[in-house]
Formats: C-alpha cells, structure tokens, sequence
C-alpha cells in the first residue's frame, strides 16, 4: 500500500516533467512520448492495474488505436508529430484529475488546477493573440493590445483569436456557476471561512470571472458569442422560477422571430456574412467572406473523408493536404487554414470515421455521467433528513437550526461537494456545451495545446460521478 502511494506521486512527478516535451516534440524531446507507457506499467506493477477504471476507457483504447492507425496514413510523421502529442498528453492528464479527483479534497485541487490553468490561457491569449476588427465598437481599444508573444512553435505569427475563444469557453461557465453559488452561499461561507478568507475567495472568484470573460469577449469569435449565449439563457431557464420561464421563452420566441425578419428582408446571406466575417489584421486572407470560405472548406472536408473513412489522412495534415488534392477557390493556396473549422469533420480527417465516433461518444458520456450526478443530488435532496431515521438526540443537546448547516459539516469537503453538486453539473456541461455549439463552425482540433483544458474537464466529469456513484453503490450492496 505505501509503494502504491508513493508511486501515484512518481508518476505525477513523470507526467509533470514530460508536459513540456509533449507540448512542443521534436528531436530527442519525442522520446517524452514513452511518458505514458511508463506510468501504466508503473501503476500495474504497484496497485495491479494499468488505469483509474471510468466509463471513457473502453472510448479512450479506440481514440489511441486510431491514434496508431493515423501514424501510417499521414504523408510526414514529423507533422503529425504535435498533435499525436497532444492527444498522449490530455490521455495523461485525464487519468491523473480521475485518480487523485476520487476524494473530494483531491477534486477541489484538480479543479484549482483547471482555474488556474484557464487563466493562464487568457493571459497568454491577452498577449499573444492576432487580433480581428469584427466589431468597431471593440476597434480603438484593439489597437491599444498589440502582439507581445510571438514565433512559438506552431503559432509563429501569435494565437488565432477564434481559436483563444474556444479554449475560453471550457472555462468561463465554471467560474460563473462558482461566483454565482459564491454570492447565493454568502451567508452560510462566511459563517464558516470568516470575513476576510471569504472576501479574499469571492474576490478571486469574481476578478478572475470578469478577466477571463474580458479576453473572451475581445476574440470576437462570433461561433463563441453563439456558444455563450445559447448555455447563459439555458443556464437562466434552470434558475428561474417555473413561472418565470414562460415569459424566458416568450421573450426567445420573439427575439426568434426578429432575428428571422431582419434576415427575410436583407436575405440570409447578408445575416451569414454579419455573423462570420473576418478581417483579422495582418491576415491576407482577410478579405475573403469568412462564412463563404467555411463552406467551401467543409466541402473540401467532405471529400476527403469520403476518399479516407477508415484511416483517415492522418493528424494535422489536412491544412497541407487540401491545398494539393482539393484545390480551394476561395483561398489562395499560401493560406494556413489550420483545420476544417468544424470539430467533428477535423477528427474524422484526423482519425477516420471510427476516430469520429470515438470524439463524438466522448461528449455523449460526459453529458450522460452529468445527467447521473443531477439526478444523484436531486434524489440527495429529496431524501427525509437524518434525524427521522435515527433515534432523537439527547435534550442536552440544542437543537440545529434547519435554516443553516452547521458549521462542521460545512467544513466538510464531502459535505461542500454534496452541497456544490448541482452548480457544478451546470458549470461543466454548460462549458463543454458552449464548446461543442462553437466546434460547429469552427475547432480546436484534437491534440492542440489549448485542448488539455478539454481532457481536464472531462477528467474532473468522471472523478465527480465516481463520488456520486460510490454512495449509490454502497447502499444497493448493503
């Protein structure tokens, strides 16, 4: 038992030292592809399996068989080579939130890590982007942040906002429900933290809300606004009163049909080319009707999965690919377009039809393990409280007051996470279904560096419905 707890911290130590070489491979630093091997011979040899068992495994084993598949399909390895990484990585990453987010104080830290790492994506994004003119408004204040991070490999020129913005959107939902359920809990936190260490949390809470959403909104990634907006009305429907809904809806229904005139009178195409025209500075394509350009590159997409189902072409390649066997009107053969600015048909190009329906049944069990934990904490809610199934306290005992927890339960980091559970379903699914509205139109494909925050938040999903499931177990055992 001591080996296998010192192991878990070896193998942290190795994934640890292994993220910066995963994150940018190359020469001798591809040798950190063995990472992960290691650490599951380790885990085997130590606790007896290679894995923290979850419902994503048996998804997991298809993405990385089709990882392999990939590797004889692609023309140049050392192409493919980033995004093989990356995926590795965000498999690492995933295992380690699963196994040390199986007890809720480990859960909070994974989560910490998660927050802390969102912020940095906007504060890198915040130096480094290759800012857009979609939004006048937005203009003179655009002009103030030129580009201070550039020639990073694999982003020479700085970040692609739309790119910054899809990243974002894994984490500003989180930071929402948390700031909101901060303010809700206000009375009950400060009875139990104090002033002072709730005031430092709330505000922390609050800046890094405010910070993170200010990046967002500067990227002017239209497909992100959408994504944003479509889970903030969601996310108010469950908050609302039912009577209250009525009239939420009512006034969509509306907006719907405005929406809809404006469209009908100007035509649709004008209402296409308002919502994804481009004009990023510096860019040469930017001329070009972004919307337009979307379409024939899904065109293009089409093809070349039809031509590659099973294998797919291999990972990355599809930006140099395209260029040469499905020529683009549109845009100019010098122009990177990175990916197929759709999600889905990325990881079909990537990984071949299988590869696609490995990508897609990671969002169906991640929506499905968050339905599982909302109904765990409604039935949680529902049941009689403890007293009526236990014999009545003592008198000497004063009686607890049914307004307030009390405070020791309140300290509890089983009992916060309980208390926590339904914000937090909303946090995550309304993060990962922001991202998946905003991968319809555009991608951060498998394997990019931004997408750890994706394998992080799948990671804190299963360590969740774990706890959640581990008292449902016990009961229907015993």
């Amino acid at each position: 038992m001591r080996l296998g707890c010192r192991w878990t911290w070896v193998a942290l130590g190795l994934l640890a030292a292994g993220t910066p070489f995963l994150l940018f491979p190359g020469g001798w630093r591809t040798l950190a592809l063995i990472v992960l091997p290691l650490i599951w011979i380790g885990n085997r040899l130590t606790t007896g399996h290679f894995i923290k068992r979850t419902p994503y495994d048996s998804v997991i084993l298809l993405l990385m068989a089709m990882l392999l598949v990939s590797l004889f399909a692609t023309y140049d390895i050392a192409v493919s080579l980033p995004k093989i990484a990356g995926v590795i990585l965000g498999v690492g990453v995933f295992y380690a939130f699963v196994y040390y987010g199986r007890h809720p104080l480990g859960w909070w830290s994974c989560l910490l890590v998660f927050l802390v790492l969102g912020l940095g994506t906007a504060v890198l994004g915040l130096l480094g982007t290759q800012w857009g003119t979609k939004i006048p408004l937005l203009g003179p204040l655009i002009a103030r942040l030129p580009i201070q991070l550039t020639g990073l490999p694999g982003a020479e020129r700085g970040f692609n906002p739309n790119e910054v913005a899809g990243a974002l959107l894994w984490v500003i939902p989180v930071f929402i429900a948390l700031t909101g359920l901060a303010i809700v809990q206000a009375r009950n936190w400060l009875a139990v933290r104090g002033r002072w260490r709730y005031r430092i949390m709330m505000g922390g809470l609050a800046a890094g809300t405010l910070f993170v959403t200010a990046v967002f909104l500067l990227t002017q990634s239209r497909g992100g606004y959408i994504g944003l907006i479509v889970v903030g009305f969601g996310l108010l429907l469950i908050a609302l009163p039912s009577r209250r809904r009525i009239l939420a809806l009512g006034s969509l229904g509306l907006l719907v049909i405005l929406v809809g005139g404006v469209a009908w009178r100007n035509g649709a195409d004008s209402l296409l080319q308002m919502m994804f025209e481009s004009n990023v500075i510096g860019d040469p394509a930017s001329t070009i009707n972004s919307f337009e350009a979307r379409v024939e590159i899904w065109s293009r997409a089409i093809y070349a999965i039809q031509d590659f189902p099973f294998t797919g072409m291999g990972m990355n390649t599809f930006r140099e690919v395209v260029h040469v066997l499905y020529p683009l009107f549109l845009i100019p053969p010098d122009i990177d377009i990175a990916h197929a600015h759709n999600e889905f048909l990325q990881a079909a190009l990537d990984l071949g039809i299988p590869g696609l329906i490995a990508f897609v049944a990671l969002y169906i069990g991640a929506f499905w393990m968050l339905r599982e934990i909302w109904q765990s904490a409604s039935a949680a809610t529902l049941q009689p409280p403890a007293s009526n199934l236990q014999p009545p306290p003592s008198n000497l005992q004063p009686p607890t007051s049914n307004l307030q927890p009390p405070a020791s339960s309140l300290q509890s980091p089983t009992s916060n996470l309980q208390l926590l559970t339904r914000p937090l379903v909303l946090g995550l699914g309304g993060g990962l279904f922001a991202h998946l509205v905003y991968g319809l139109t555009d991608a951060v494909a498998l394997g990019a560096k931004p997408g750890i925050l994706f394998w992080m938040l799948l990671g804190l999903i299963a360590a969740l419905f774990e706890q959640t499931q581990l008292p449902r177990i016990r009961t229907s055992v015993s």
